[in-house]
């Protein structure tokens, strides 16, 4: 009994250490589908500073010796069999039970109160309970047909489309920058004596040759296959409703921008200089119809080309610049890259080792609090320069090049949510509805050189597009502007139905939408629902229901 004792409540003990952290650093608390990714949370844990992961070490060692010492010095005389058969028949009695008429029960969850807003999910766990919580998410989460969903409906739409050569085509370099974010756009902190970490994508943003913005992604703090997903499919995670990634669905050849673009005539390619089965890429990548991929294990050399844990910047965007050039001489098609970078993911305590402050701030930080802003800009300024890198070859080149940049999710600090109101971050998980909205909005620019712009001129037309004038739409809008942007209407139905779409909704998650003339409200209009409720269909039956052969 006293080691069953220690064993549960070591487990337990384990659960809300995972808890606290994860709500820190993302936001978020622990879900189950947290448990499926065991081995990406261990590779992650690896980074984390030294005392950290003594005290991490110093945890499990305890609890195993407690394990050992209450199971080899308290043990008792064993029950007998019919005792054993008899606990475990009432242990599993009572634990469907508890499940089948409390977890599971939606309704019951509901009248439970909430401390602060409820659709904040830590604060529906602190309000009631991490194991009633967990449990309750776990019975609920299971993918669905949504209602009214018909197979044949979208067998037919897509059925009507045929996809043709479209001459012209640029080459298209696609970049997800991780943690890339404008946190350093704060009139709190100044470059005046220092290099702007976003100089050079400032210089883009605003140039004549740019399309730019925010998109609203799925996560803070973490998530980025989510955002991948959200921009590469025109699908949207939010509308799944479940914690799993969203790339654990992608089981089959996905009809996904890749496999679209290699249909009219492109070679396509994925580049991520992490692990190939993180977020199980190396199949995720080939179904949505990447020909080739690159990943640490076979293009990278974290011994020579790492920092701090990572491949850093200038490695990644050899690689890009590499395969760019290498394709232009060789090849008369064009070329559609994706990169997914990760020299700036977390955590961030001495991500870089020693550096000196790069900005300054009239605001009281602790010693801690600035080597933490220092280390997360020293990674933005990093990846500014090798963005201008690209662009100054782009420049150069008489071949017409576009590049497409924005960032996974805003950073997940050490401290949590301290940053954004010490230094008055207009970001609030329980505040406005632009406050809540802001967690999630990350920056994106879609760039043309000129002899891109010879071709398209796509700043001319931007206008037709109809974008907010805020600039901010969901993420899953993001590929399918791009398609609008280079005149390939008629690539794929589900690209020109989510341009449409955007006009009426350009801002949607589970509680926050915004219309065109950026109006926010709790609750959606008949016309955006109507909207939601396909495109969620649609989603369901490119997952699970469509065939695709080629």
């Amino acid at each position: 009994m006293v080691f069953s004792i220690t064993l549960t409540s070591a487990v337990f003990i384990l659960f809300a250490i995972v808890d606290k952290v994860k709500i820190t650093m993302r936001q978020e608390p622990l879900l189950p589908a947290d448990l499926t990714l065991f081995k990406e949370a261990v590779t992650i844990v690896k980074t984390f500073p030294p005392f950290q992961l003594f005290l991490i070490t110093l945890l499990l060692i305890t609890l195993l010796v407690a394990l050992f010492l209450t199971f080899r010095f308290a043990k008792k005389e064993s029950p007998s069999w019919k005792t054993r058969i008899f606990g475990f028949i009432i242990f599993l009695a009572i634990g469907y039970s508890a499940n089948a008429f409390w977890y599971t029960d939606k309704e019951l969850y509901g009248k439970y109160p909430t401390i602060e807003n409820p659709y904040f999910q830590v604060n529906q766990y602190n309000s009631k309970g991490l194991i009633y919580s967990f449990c309750h998410q776990f019975n609920i989460t299971r993918v669905t047909p949504p209602e009214g969903y018909n197979k044949s409906t979208f067998d037919e739409i897509e059925e009507e489309y045929v996809v043709s050569s479209m001459e012209n085509k640029p080459n298209i370099i696609m970049i997800m920058g991780e943690a890339f974010s404008d946190l350093s756009n704060n009139p709190n902190i100044d470059f005046s004596n220092y290099q702007d970490p976003l100089k050079n994508f400032k210089e883009m943003a605003s140039s004549e040759n740019a399309v730019s913005g925010k998109i609203v992604v799925s996560n803070f703090g973490g998530g980025t296959s989510n955002t991948e997903y959200d921009v590469l499919t025109a699908c949207p995670t939010r509308y799944l409703n479940n914690p799993l990634p969203s790339y654990n669905f992608i089981r089959q050849p996905f009809d996904a921008l890749p496999r679209r673009l290699a249909q009219i005539g492109y070679e396509t390619q994925a580049i991520h200089p992490g692990y190939q089965w993180f977020y199980n890429r190396q199949n995720v990548y080939p179904n949505l119809g990447f020909e080739t991929c690159y990943f640490l294990e076979d293009s990278f050399d974290l011994a020579s080309q790492g920092v701090g844990g990572y491949i850093n910047e200038t490695a990644t965007m050899d690689m890009i610049i590499d395969t760019l050039d290498n394709h232009l001489k060789t090849k008369d098609n064009p070329l559609f890259s994706f990169t997914v970078t990760i020299q700036n993911h977390g955590p961030y305590e001495n991500r870089f080792g020693t550096q000196p402050q790069n900005f300054d701030t009239s605001i009281p930080l602790s010693n801690t609090e600035r080597d933490l802003l220092t280390q997360y800009f020293k990674g933005i300024s990093d990846a500014d320069k090798e963005l201008a890198r690209l662009r100054d070859y782009a420049a150069t080149s008489s071949e017409p090049i576009v590049i497409v940049y924005f960032g996974d999710h805003l950073p997940g600090f050490s401290n949590g949510m301290d940053f954004f109101d010490i230094l008055d971050y207009p970001i609030d998980a329980n505040g406005t509805l632009e406050e809540r909205l802001a967690l999630y909005e990350t920056p994106f620019l879609i760039w043309q050189n000129d002899a891109a712009k010879a071709q398209y001129a796509f700043t001319e037309t931007a206008a037709t597009t109809n974008l907010p004038d805020s600039g901010i739409i969901n993420a899953h809008y993001l590929g399918a502007l791009l398609t609008q942007l280079l005149g390939m209407e008629g690539l794929s139905p589900l690209y020109d139905y989510v341009n449409e779409a955007r006009l009426d909704l350009p801002v949607s998650t589970n509680t926050i939408f915004v219309d065109n003339a950026g109006n926010f409200t709790e609750i959606p209009n008949g016309s955006q629902i109507e909207k939601i409720k396909k495109l969620s269909s649609w989603q369901y039956y490119k997952l699970f229901d469509q065939i695709v052969t080629n």
